[in-house]
Parts: structure tokens; C-alpha cells; sequence
């Protein structure tokens, strides 16, 4: 059997990437790091900095401490965790991601110029929670792209002039199919056909501010990081490749939940696994009872590659 272990498409984006070797540098010095939640959705990584002596807390707590020291991971935060911060003298040490970052002052300067803002994205996601603070958590969160579920939807003022953009990880066919559905649904106020919403950039939230060039009623904002989105037709390439898919992400990991099922949609010989111990013989053998010609290790953008490297070992010392 030949293991192909896919370190392109797989293991850390550049976002945890930097979170993970910040941690690791202050976790050098004594003074000891508090983490606000889990430093990245996977517990095995998780536990190997725990072990350096990161100590993760939630929101409860992080609001009764004081005097410390505390990471803020590349998922970034709202506002008020910030203020919290100043008021009990926590030293912050912010590891948003700059994609993120960006994202929050795009969110920030829309609601201050009066739209209204939709978010493609899941609402429990510590990601959409800091983008929503910025628009003082009067976003919409609409996960469900063709609108099905009424709830999400039920705060949605046609009348209002109004702004789409994307929590970083979500995918983009279902964005733009939002985006449609919107155009459609936003339609009949005006008594007309639906017409397509206007693609933004910097610029142009710069030059409605400075009043050099107003922006129309309907906008949107493509916020979806290429670096992430992009893995997705390279996995399922990977996942054609390969007669079996071992795919490691932890199970918090929404990301990881997207990429498995491409390559389970790709290949339905793909198992979703948090660690080796989870790996079953049986998987590794052909319809014939011979082991396959290929087993393919891949994974999320959480999973470090120091685990998809121990698994493909695993795999080849007991299986090949």
C-alpha cells in the first residue's frame, strides 16, 4: 500500500500558523498565557501547548481575571472583550488573523455608514460572534444560503440599504448563491426585476466616507480567504487520487467539517478521524480482502502537520 501524505492542501493556513508560533514564544517565558477558548479547533494540538503551559478559559472566566496574560487566536475578537481587558489590566496578545482583521474594519465602517449587515456564516462561530461585535451585534447571520430556515431571515428589512459579506471559511459557490437569493428576495420592494448587487472594495468604502463617490443601496463584499477556499477542489482531486481517505481534523472544527465531506463526496471510501487511536483495519481493505493500492492522510486548516505525519506513519508501520 502506498501512503500519500497531502502537505499542500492540508495542515495550518497562514492565520493559525501565526497564532500557533506566537504562543509558542511566549510560552518561553515563565509569566505564564491564557488562551480565550481553544487556541485552534483541534484538541490534540490543543493539548501539546497546554503541555508548554498554555492554560486554555472561557468567557466566564476570562472576565474574572486579572493581572494576566492573554492570547486572542486567529478566530479574532468583539470590542467588549477588549474593553474587558483594559479594565481588569490583562496584557493582550492579539493573533487575529489579518484576513479577519480586515474583515471586522470592513464590518465596522459599513455599519457606521448606515447598512444593514448580513453575514454568511454560522452564528456560533467564534469568528462571526468578533465580526458581528463590530456592527454592535445587530448583523444578520444567515447559514443557509437559499434562505430555508425562517429564522435567520425574519430581521431582514428589504427597505434598508444593505451589505452581504462572509465569515472567512465559508464557501464560496454557497455565498454567491446567497448573494442571488438576496438580489430576488430584495427585488420586489422596488417593483422591479432583480438586479445584481454591487461588488465593493476598499476604495469605495473609503471614497463614500471621504464623500468623494457614494456607494448604492445593495452592496457586497467577497470575504472568503482564497488560501482556505482554495483547498477545496485540491482535496477532492486528492480524495479522487486515492482508493482510501484518512481525513484528521478535530471534530470542534467547522473547516474540518467542510473539507471532509468534499472528500467523502469525492471518494465515499473517506473516514473522518481525530487521532490514530480511531483508525479501523478494516478500512485499509479492498472489496477483494487485499489491502488497498492507496491510502490518502489529509485534513483541515486546524490540523498540524506533526499529526497528519504521525498518522501516515502510523498507517505505513501497521499497514503497509
Amino acid at each position: 500500500m502506498k501512503v500519500n501524505l497531502d502537505r499542500t492542501s492540508s495542515g495550518f493556513c497562514i492565520g493559525v500558523q501565526g497564532t500557533i508560533h506566537v504562543a509558542e514564544e511566549k510560552l518561553r517565558d515563565p509569566q505564564g498565557l491564557f488562551s480565550l477558548g481553544d487556541v485552534v479547533h483541534n484538541e490534540a494540538e490543543v493539548k501539546r501547548l497546554e503541555a508548554l503551559g498554555l492554560v486554555t478559559i472561557d468567557e466566564p472566566t476570562f472576565r474574572n481575571l486579572k493581572n494576566a496574560r492573554v492570547l486572542i487566536r486567529a478566530h479574532g475578537e468583539p470590542p467588549a472583550t477588549y474593553s474587558a481587558a483594559e479594565e481588569n489590566n490583562l496584557e493582550i496578545t492579539d493573533t487575529t488573523c489579518p484576513v479577519v482583521s480586515r474583515l471586522q474594519r470592513t464590518t465596522r465602517a459599513l455599519h457606521e455608514l448606515g447598512y444593514q449587515i448580513i453575514i454568511y456564516g454560522k452564528p456560533t462561530h467564534p469568528e462571526v460572534i468578533g465580526i458581528n461585535g463590530q456592527c454592535a451585534n445587530s448583523a444578520i447571520i444567515i447559514k443557509h444560503a437559499d434562505l430555508s430556515d425562517p429564522e435567520e431571515t425574519k430581521a431582514l428589512d428589504a427597505a434598508k440599504k444593505t451589505a452581504l459579506i462572509s465569515q472567512t471559511t465559508m464557501d464560496v459557490p454557497g455565498f454567491y448563491e446567497l448573494k442571488a437569493n438576496l438580489e430576488a428576495r430584495f427585488a420586489p420592494v422596488a417593483s422591479t426585476p432583480p438586479t445584481p448587487w454591487m461588488a465593493i472594495r476598499d476604495i469605495d468604502i473609503t471614497a463614500e466616507v471621504t464623500g468623494v463617490r457614494s456607494m448604492p443601496r445593495h452592496i457586497f463584499k467577497d470575504t472568503i480567504c482564497r488560501q482556505v477556499s482554495s483547498r477545496n477542489r485540491k482535496l477532492h482531486d486528492f480524495a479522487l487520487a486515492n482508493e482510501v481517505i484518512i481525513f484528521v481534523a478535530g471534530k470542534k472544527s467547522s473547516n474540518g467539517q467542510v473539507l471532509y465531506n468534499i472528500c467523502r463526496d469525492a471518494n465515499p471510501r473517506s473516514y473522518f478521524i481525530e487521532d490514530v487511536e480511531e483508525i479501523q483495519p478494516e478500512w485499509l481493505v479492498s472489496l477483494n480482502g487485499s489491502g488497498v493500492a492507496s491510502a490518502g492522510i489529509c485534513g483541515a486548516t486546524s490540523t498540524p502537520m506533526w499529526l497528519l505525519e504521525k498518522v501516515a506513519n502510523y498507517i505505513e508501520s501497521n499497514f503497509s
